[in-house]
Protein backbone atom coordinates (compact mmCIF):
# COMPACT_ATOMS: atom_id res chain seq x y z
CA UNK A 1 0.00 0.00 0.00
CA UNK A 2 2.96 2.26 0.92
CA UNK A 3 4.51 1.96 -2.83
CA UNK A 4 0.56 2.71 -4.14
CA UNK A 5 0.56 5.92 -1.72
CA UNK A 6 3.74 7.31 -2.75
CA UNK A 7 2.96 7.10 -6.71
CA UNK A 8 0.43 6.09 -8.86
CA UNK A 9 -0.14 2.63 -8.21
CA UNK A 10 -2.98 0.25 -7.61
CA UNK A 11 -2.30 -2.37 -4.98
CA UNK A 12 -3.99 -5.73 -6.04
CA UNK A 13 -4.41 -7.83 -2.84
CA UNK A 14 -4.53 -11.85 -3.97
CA UNK A 15 -6.56 -13.16 -0.33
CA UNK A 16 -6.00 -16.98 -0.90
CA UNK A 17 -6.12 -20.11 1.75
CA UNK A 18 -4.76 -23.92 1.34
CA UNK A 19 -7.20 -24.99 -1.25
CA UNK A 20 -7.11 -26.22 -5.17
CA UNK A 21 -8.89 -23.19 -6.15
CA UNK A 22 -6.14 -20.67 -4.67
CA UNK A 23 -3.45 -22.50 -6.06
CA UNK A 24 -4.58 -22.09 -8.91
CA UNK A 25 -5.73 -18.75 -8.95
CA UNK A 26 -1.98 -18.00 -7.74
CA UNK A 27 -0.37 -19.99 -11.03
CA UNK A 28 -2.77 -17.76 -13.53
CA UNK A 29 -1.10 -14.47 -11.80
CA UNK A 30 2.09 -15.74 -13.32
CA UNK A 31 0.51 -16.04 -17.12
CA UNK A 32 3.28 -14.07 -19.19
CA UNK A 33 0.66 -12.00 -20.01
CA UNK A 34 0.05 -9.80 -17.18
CA UNK A 35 3.87 -9.50 -16.90
CA UNK A 36 3.29 -5.84 -17.79
CA UNK A 37 0.32 -5.26 -16.21
CA UNK A 38 2.09 -6.48 -12.76
CA UNK A 39 4.69 -4.19 -13.47
CA UNK A 40 2.68 -1.29 -12.64
CA UNK A 41 0.55 -2.03 -9.57
CA UNK A 42 1.93 -2.61 -5.59
CA UNK A 43 0.80 -6.93 -5.46
CA UNK A 44 1.05 -8.74 -1.99
CA UNK A 45 -1.11 -12.06 -1.12
CA UNK A 46 -2.23 -12.68 2.05
CA UNK A 47 -4.17 -15.88 3.88
CA UNK A 48 -8.11 -15.29 3.74
CA UNK A 49 -9.50 -15.55 7.30
CA UNK A 50 -13.31 -15.35 7.07
CA UNK A 51 -14.01 -12.49 9.27
CA UNK A 52 -10.53 -11.19 9.51
CA UNK A 53 -9.96 -7.38 9.75
CA UNK A 54 -8.65 -7.17 6.10
CA UNK A 55 -11.27 -9.58 4.82
CA UNK A 56 -13.74 -7.16 6.24
CA UNK A 57 -12.01 -4.15 5.04
CA UNK A 58 -12.33 -5.42 1.49
CA UNK A 59 -15.17 -7.35 1.41
CA UNK A 60 -13.80 -10.42 0.77
CA UNK A 61 -16.04 -13.35 1.85
CA UNK A 62 -14.14 -16.41 0.14
CA UNK A 63 -11.29 -17.35 -1.07
CA UNK A 64 -9.83 -17.13 -4.13
CA UNK A 65 -10.40 -13.35 -4.06
CA UNK A 66 -8.35 -10.39 -5.98
CA UNK A 67 -8.73 -6.90 -4.97
CA UNK A 68 -7.88 -3.92 -6.77
CA UNK A 69 -7.53 -1.23 -4.14
CA UNK A 70 -6.64 2.29 -4.99
CA UNK A 71 -3.81 3.29 -2.08
CA UNK A 72 -3.98 7.01 -2.94
CA UNK A 73 -8.06 7.04 -2.10
CA UNK A 74 -7.92 5.72 1.55
CA UNK A 75 -7.78 2.33 0.05
CA UNK A 76 -11.11 2.43 -1.90
CA UNK A 77 -11.85 -0.95 -3.85
CA UNK A 78 -12.03 -0.40 -7.35
CA UNK A 79 -12.46 -3.95 -8.38
CA UNK A 80 -13.26 -7.88 -6.99
CA UNK A 81 -12.36 -10.43 -8.73
CA UNK A 82 -13.50 -14.47 -8.45
CA UNK A 83 -11.76 -15.33 -11.79
CA UNK A 84 -8.37 -15.83 -12.61
CA UNK A 85 -8.50 -15.38 -16.51
CA UNK A 86 -5.77 -13.29 -17.51
CA UNK A 87 -7.43 -11.22 -19.82
CA UNK A 88 -9.84 -10.43 -17.57
CA UNK A 89 -6.95 -9.50 -14.71
CA UNK A 90 -5.07 -7.74 -17.39
CA UNK A 91 -8.03 -5.53 -18.24
CA UNK A 92 -8.99 -4.56 -14.86
CA UNK A 93 -5.37 -3.64 -14.06
CA UNK A 94 -5.41 -1.20 -16.80
CA UNK A 95 -8.68 0.14 -16.01
CA UNK A 96 -7.64 0.52 -12.26
CA UNK A 97 -4.08 1.89 -13.45
CA UNK A 98 -5.66 4.93 -16.14
CA UNK A 99 -8.23 5.85 -13.07
CA UNK A 100 -5.51 6.66 -10.61
CA UNK A 101 -3.53 8.44 -13.48
CA UNK A 102 -6.38 10.35 -14.35
CA UNK A 103 -6.17 12.04 -10.25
Amino acid sequence: MKAGKEGTKPAVILFMDAGAKSKAFGEALGDKDLDEAFGKVAYAAVLFEKGSDEAKKFSVSSAPTLVIVDPTNENKVLKTLNSSAPKTIKTEIEAAVKKIAKK
